[in-house]
């Protein structure tokens, strides 16, 4: 779909006290947060502000001065002027020359530094460029506007690779109960350990308080943020719950709305790709005025934003059923691998148009070979044809695996995996703020977000003596209530649905088996009953106000503020489920007398209320071929739901204590309350029928799911202080500036029990041109509801065996792992079956956790020479190590921690069972568990390097200007371990040792253009893998380049073009990448068009 972008903006003038064309130039150079409309031949008029409200107005007598709020810890006053980007100023760029001349002026170093104050997240106290001590980076809304996201998780892990992939996101298989949502997480320590902030304050948590849900932790769903108001989002690494309480243990995520702006925008944008497809638009509308003679203003906004979903197989080549992923070699080959690159992977064991066989109890093949299925001419089984009239074979080349083929025409699990997801989203914001004197202000915030996001294909319901051997009939199922039945369908030779070729067939295959004639067994993929897709709506309630002022006394002045903030998010997730008690009636379909096909006489309905209650035949001979009536009676509707509700006030007073010879000791001194709750109601449906001893029984394919719920509240308490020592005014050779800072918070828990965080840092610059800054801080995370709380569930899970064929020579040390599964009997070349499918077990909540903890240290080297103009580096060294981590110990986990342990066996040992016999796992028991500790090292870089063309001469002064930007970060080590045994978390291709984002913009009057490199550096398919594990396992680096050019046609009027993935560039091995990290690359060339009016 191809929309057109709209832009509309309308500038209110100021009535009075206008600044003159020069003094507007300088402001502008300054990087002070106004934005010049436009110049004609009687003046200046001005553009819609967009500087943030004073939280702090001066003392009584004092000259008031606005103070913009930011966390750009070197201002752009200092070496950088603001940049143009996607949509064009209105202004037109000033001279070459006078920026040059001001950048100089600015650079010299002869401001106070309280003049740079700035506010800087991670701490309470407004620091400048010098005595900042937090390592980071921001993305402004210009670079936002100028690649035109729509989805503010999926920017930050394009814009800065320090984001990792989320837990959840609209690309890819979305999260049980949480379809659409996106999460965000930095340095690769997991989306939970990263604390997410609208304009200083939490916001409430996403994720579903169920077992089941995306994440397990307080996951802040940032899609619901709109991208029309953010002004900027700045991102700090290292501890920071000193400054914000718990949950900041990677880092923290603010974003900074543009509460200030005045005037009115009308945007829309359009997406299309190369194939015509993956339509995306955003539209939204957004106004800003003043009131009472400039005392007040307000902010109205609504944006609308829609995306058109794409399956794997919209890429069919690159990730779908024809692309090339791991597979086991064929049988017949002599490859030392594991796994080899194949394509067209096909599971042999099932068939969407059902495969019959003549033993209920087992797999329709063996290696190509018929064992309970039909054998059909030239080796194999037969299935039935798409449309149920005739018996095929089943085709594809025979692995090593016996479950899976290469090519043919068997079960394709790429056909049914999702590659984004379809989704639209509405916002309701306004945002306000009042003076009532000039030392009492108010601000607030009302938010309204609802949303709407489909998973449009998933893996539907699959009956078969592949997953679980007892067939399916009413005795099996009610003979044990706790035990989930969902093998081979069980059906009359006598269906009237099958043809008289069709049962001639089975009976005759019966007869040679030496089996009843009654009687067959069908093994089938239901991708046609409507069970797997399933779509969730969310809304988002948020209320943010609050009171700032000042005074004197004792002597001193005195700033204080209160807010509070509330806020609910509710997720509604609606989809079918097959009832079993109906499935097992509809399938004995039998020829009433009336000739017409019906369901045998005496069957009673299910007590699950399903969408029909009056029995219908059902139809499973090929795909497609079932009745309206028939899908109506064996599924139900489940509507699982979720509230989190979070409630946080917070009051704080800074002033100072004394003046030092390099300025005032700071203080800061507050409280907080915070209290969240979460409710997860699985639903009638999904809880299962509650049978007489208590216990539960599930009514279909769904383990009961039960419900959870909690709260927990905090108090908390917390100070900062700020020690000038050294400063430019004092000349002191050696040392331009010094200074210190220390931050603590004591906290009370009302889950964990009381605790400290804190934070000491420092900050010296030897010269104006290059400081040293660093910090050293403990923060903690909290265990959340679902990790506390969730209870004892039935689960069913695949895994990797430590002790299977595929895997036994991988882990952090082969030879124990080798010697352990030895010892317990298992043979070399064992085939395991929780690796080809999921077995049963159990997980739930541990009422016993404790708080992670995490210890953090960042250094950065500040780089910014008067000597080279425009030039600014800052080089971060980052080192986080959690102990005490909660990991949800999944059965792969948990055999890896029996196996690869020297001290075998632990107690991990006693967490699964085997058969003696088969030495198959029978049996698990997962769950939450403080048990990890982390270990993450980074180098973070940043570079921004502005190149005037007037610098090489005065011929080139029109010529414009060049503007380079990189965020580059590179993982020194990001290590996991737990039982001895350590564990790479980084080096796949999700995440890369080595990326970087770097954006080079050419500006010249009313043309903009951007060229963006985006770099994946080596890394590996299997970062554990031995030497021949897979084939291909180590990819080369990788690079894919994105466009935009925008120009202002008049000072009205604009237009913006962008392409993604320029040279349409594939990496190798495409199909096995990780899909988040690699969206806009596997999705093609694509582009963005726009264009806009203003007024």
């Amino acid at each position: 779909m191809i929309t057109i972008l709209l832009s509309v903006r309308y500038d209110q003038k100021k009535s009075k006290h206008f600044p003159s064309r020069p003094t507007l130039r300088k402001i502008l150079l300054i990087g002070a947060a106004v934005t010049i409309a436009g110049w004609n031949n009687n003046g200046a008029k001005a553009a819609p502000t967009t500087a943030s409200h004073s939280s702090v107005a001066p003392a009584k007598g004092k000259k008031k001065k606005t103070t913009a709020k930011t966390t750009n810890t070197a201002p752009t006053s200092a070496a950088t002027p603001s940049k143009a980007t996607g949509v064009a100023n209105t202004q037109q760029e000033s001279s070459t020359s006078e920026k040059t001349a001001t950048i100089q002026q600015n650079s010299a170093g002869t401001k106070s530094a309280r003049s740079e104050d700035v506010t800087v997240t991670g701490t309470r106290l407004s620091q400048t460029r010098l005595s900042n001590v937090m390592a980071g980076s921001t993305l402004d809304a210009k670079q936002l506007a100028a690649r035109g996201y729509t989805n503010l998780g999926l920017a930050l892990l394009r814009e800065n690779p320090a984001f990792s992939v989320p837990s959840n996101s609209p690309v890819g298989s979305q999260g049980s109960w949480g379809a659409g949502q996106t999460f965000s997480g930095l340095l690769a320590l997991g989306d939970q350990r990263t604390l997410t902030l609208i304009d200083g304050m939490r916001m409430v948590g996403g994720a579903t308080a169920s077992l089941y849900g995306a994440g397990s932790g307080s996951q802040v769903d940032v899609g619901t943020i709109p991208t029309s108001l953010v002004k900027k989002i700045d991102t700090r690494y290292g501890g920071a719950g000193a400054a914000y309480g718990a949950d900041a243990v990677a880092g923290v995520v603010n974003y900074q709305l543009d509460d200030h702006f005045k005037g009115l925008d009308f945007n829309a944008q359009g997406n299309w790709t190369q194939k015509l497809d993956g339509g995306q638009e955003k539209i939204y509308l957004k106004y800003g005025t003043s009131f009472d003679h400039d005392k007040g203003g307000m902010v109205f906004d609504v944006e609308y934003r829609n995306a058109d979903g794409l399956v794997y197989n919209d890429r069919a080549k690159s990730i779908g059923s024809e692309a090339e992923t791991y597979l086991w070699p064929a049988l017949t080959s002599n490859s030392p691998y594991y796994y080899v690159l194949t394509r067209n992977e096909r599971f042999s064991q099932l068939s969407a148009t059902g495969i019959p066989l003549v033993n209920g109890n087992l797999n329709p093949s063996s290696f190509g070979k018929a064992s309970g299925g039909l054998a059909a001419p030239g080796g194999g089984v037969l299935q039935f044809s798409p449309n149920g009239q005739s018996l095929v074979p089943l085709t594809g080349t025979v692995t090593r695996s016996n479950y899976y083929t290469a090519g043919g025409n068997g079960l394709s699990f790429e056909d049914y995996d999702q590659l984004y997801t379809p989704q639209s989203s509405l916002n309701l914001t306004t945002l306000g703020h009042y003076d009532f004197t000039p030392h009492l202000h108010a601000t607030w915030q009302g938010w309204y977000q609802r949303g709407q996001a489909k998973s449009s294909v998933n893996q539907g319901l699959y009956y078969s003596a592949t997953f679980e051997g007892s067939p399916l009939t009413h005795a099996n199922f009610n003979a044990d209530p706790q035990s989930y039945v969902n093998g081979n369908l069980v059906l009359s030779t006598a269906n009237p649905y099958l043809t008289s070729a069709e049962r001639a067939t089975i009976i005759n295959g019966l007869k040679a088996a030496g089996q009843p004639t009654d009687t067959f067994y069908l093994s089938r993929a239901n991708q046609d009953f409507g069970e797997g897709a399933f779509t969730t709506t969310n809304q988002m309630y948020r209320f943010q106000g609050g009171l700032n002022g000042d005074f004197d006394a004792i002597g001193r002045h005195f700033d204080w503020s209160v807010k509070s903030e509330y806020s609910e998010y509710l997720s509604n997730t609606k989809t079918l489920m097959v009832d079993t008690n109906n499935l097992i009636n509809a399938l004995d379909a039998v020829t009433l007398p009336d000739g017409s096909i019906g369901c045998a006489p005496g069957y009673t309905n299910s007590t699950a209320r399903t969408r029909s209650e009056t029995c219908a035949p059902l139809n499973v001979f090929g795909r497609g071929q079932e009745s309206d009536a028939a899908l109506k009676y064996i599924t139900s509707w489940v509507n699982p739901s979720n509230t989190n509700k979070q409630l946080d006030v917070q009051a704080e007073i800074h002033s100072t204590i004394l003046k030092l010879p390099a300025g005032d000791v700071r203080w800061d001194l507050g409280y907080e309350h915070r209290w969240e709750s979460y409710d997860f109601n699985a639903g009638s449906i999904l809880n299962g029928e509650l049978l007489s001893d208590g216990s539960r029984r599930q009514y279909g394919d769904e383990i009961p799911t039960p419900n959870t719920s909690g709260a927990y509240g905090t108090h908390e308490v917390f100070g900062e202080l700020d020690v000038p020592i050294v400063s430019p005014d004092m000349h002191v050779p050696g040392a331009y500036h010094i200074s210190a800072t220390a931050n603590g918070r004591y906290i009370n828990n009302s889950m964990t029990g009381s605790y400290w965080t804190y934070m000491f840092g420092g900050s010296w610059w030897p010269t104006r041109d290059f400081g040293f800054s660093g910090n050293y801080a403990q923060s903690v995370r909290n265990p959340s509801v679902t990790e506390l709380f969730s209870p004892t569930s039935r689960v069913n899970s695949m895994a990797s065996d430590p002790c299977a064929q595929e895997d036994i020579a991988n882990g952090p040390n082969p030879a124990v792992r080798a010697a352990n599964c030895a010892k317990q009997g298992i043979p070399k070349g064992f085939v395991s079956n929780i690796v080809n499918y999921g077995i049963y077990g159990t997980d739930g909540g541990n009422a016993h956790l404790q708080n992670e903890v995490s210890h953090s240290y960042t250094g950065t080297l500040h780089f910014m020479p008067h000597f080279i103009q425009g030039l600014q580096l800052d080089a971060s060294f980052v080192d986080v190590t959690i102990s005490n981590e909660i990991e949800d110990l999944g059965i792969s986990d948990i055999m890896s921690a029996c196996y690869d342990s020297a001290s075998f066996p632990n107690k991990y040992c006693s967490m699964f069972s085997r058969d003696p016999d088969t030495h198959q796992v029978t049996d698990y028991r997962e769950g939450f568990v403080n048990i990890a500790n982390q270990h993450m090292q980074a180098l973070e870089a940043k570079l921004n390097y502005y190149i005037p063309l007037s610098r090489f001469g005065e011929r080139f002064v029109n010529w414009g200007a060049f503007n380079l930007g990189v965020n580059y970060n590179h993982y020194i080590k990001n290590t996991q371990t737990f039982l001895g045994a350590t564990y790479p978390q980084v080096g796949s291709t999700s995440s890369p040792k080595d990326s970087f984002t770097a954006n080079l913009d050419y500006i010249r009057g009313p043309l903009f253009v951007q060229w963006q490199t985006i770099y994946y550096g080596p890394s590996k398919f299997n970062v554990t893998a031995s030497e021949y594990a897979e084939t291909f396992n180590s990819r080369p680096d990788f690079f894919y380049f994105n466009t935009t050019i925008g120009y202002k046609i008049t000072k009205n009027l604009n237009f913006n073009f962008m392409m993604n993935n320029v040279f349409n560039a594939l990496p190798k091995g495409v199909g096995t990448v990780g899909l988040t990290r690699y969206y806009d690359v596997i999705l093609g060339r694509s582009f963005q068009a726009s264009i806009g009016v203003h007024f």
